[in-house]
C-alpha cells in the first residue's frame, strides 16, 4: 500500500477523535464533574492526534516519542474516570497502586526496553489489560440494580463510554501482543522498510478502531447534551 494512501487513512480516522476534542471543550465548564477526568482524556488526546498529524505531514513519519508521553498520561486520565464512577465500589489504594505501577512501569519500558524512538507496544499491552479489567468491572456495576448507575442519565452516558473503551482495547490488545511476537521474529530477518510498512498497517488497524471508539464516544456526548437539556 503506497504511503499517500496510508496517510489518507489516517487523516480520515483521527478526524473522529478530533470532533470528540471539539466537543468536549465546548461542553468543559458546564460538564458532569464525573466526566471531567474524561474530556481532559479527549482534549489532551485531539492534542495528541493533531501534532502527530502535523509531524507526518511535515517529515512523512510517525514521531514515536508521541506515544511514550501519550500512553501514561492516557491511562491516567482515563483510570480516574473510573475512579470518578466506580469510587464507592473500587477501593482508592487500589487505584492509586494500579495507577502508579502503570506510570512506573511504562518510564521503566521507555528508558531500559522500549526507548523513546521505537514503538512501546510493551507499556500499550499492559494498558490494555487493565483498562479492560477496569471496563468489566464497570460493567459488573452497571448490571447491579443497587447502584442505580443504568437509570440515571450520567449513568447510560458512562456505559456508551465504557462500552467504546472495551471493544476498543480488547481489539487492541490482540493487535500489539501478536505484534509484538511478529516483529520480535521478523526483526533479524527483514529489511528495515518492511518493518515500517508493518508498524504502518498497525497504525492503520489501530487508528481505525480508534475512530470507532471516539464515534461511540461522541453518540455518548450528544445522547448526555439531550437528556440534560444542554443547548
Amino acid at each position: 500500500m503506497e504511503k499517500s494512501i496510508i496517510h489518507s487513512i489516517i487523516y480520515v480516522c483521527n478526524v473522529p477523535p478530533v470532533i470528540a476534542g471539539l466537543m468536549a471543550l465546548r461542553d468543559f465548564k458546564r460538564a458532569d464533574h464525573k466526566l471531567y477526568s474524561f474530556n481532559l482524556f479527549l482534549l489532551f488526546n485531539a492534542f495528541i492526534q493533531v501534532a502527530q498529524l502535523i509531524i507526518l505531514n511535515v517529515t512523512n513519519n510517525y514521531h514515536l516519542l508521541m506515544f511514550h508521553i501519550d500512553v501514561p498520561i492516557e491511562f491516567l486520565l482515563l483510570a480516574h474516570f473510573y475512579y470518578s464512577f466506580l469510587k464507592p465500589y473500587l477501593d482508592k489504594k487500589i487505584y492509586f497502586t494500579l495507577v502508579g505501577f502503570f506510570f512506573m512501569l511504562s518510564i521503566f519500558n521507555s528508558i531500559f526496553i522500549q526507548p523513546v524512538d521505537t514503538f512501546n507496544s510493551y507499556a500499550l499491552v499492559v494498558e490494555s489489560t487493565l483498562l479492560i479489567i477496569l471496563s468489566v468491572f464497570a460493567f459488573m456495576v452497571l448490571l447491579d440494580r443497587r447502584s442505580g448507575m443504568k437509570t440515571s442519565a450520567t449513568g447510560k452516558t458512562f456505559e456508551l463510554i465504557n462500552s467504546g473503551i472495551f471493544v476498543y482495547y480488547s481489539a487492541s490488545l490482540l493487535i500489539y501482543y501478536f505484534s509484538n511476537y511478529y516483529l520480535a521474529h521478523q526483526i533479524n530477518k527483514s529489511h528495515t522498510s518492511f518493518i515500517n510498512i508493518t508498524v504502518s498497517y498497525i497504525f492503520i488497524l489501530n487508528t481505525f478502531l480508534a475512530a470507532c471508539m471516539f464515534s461511540c464516544f461522541i453518540i455518548a456526548m450528544c445522547k448526555h447534551r439531550r437528556n440534560n437539556g444542554t443547548n
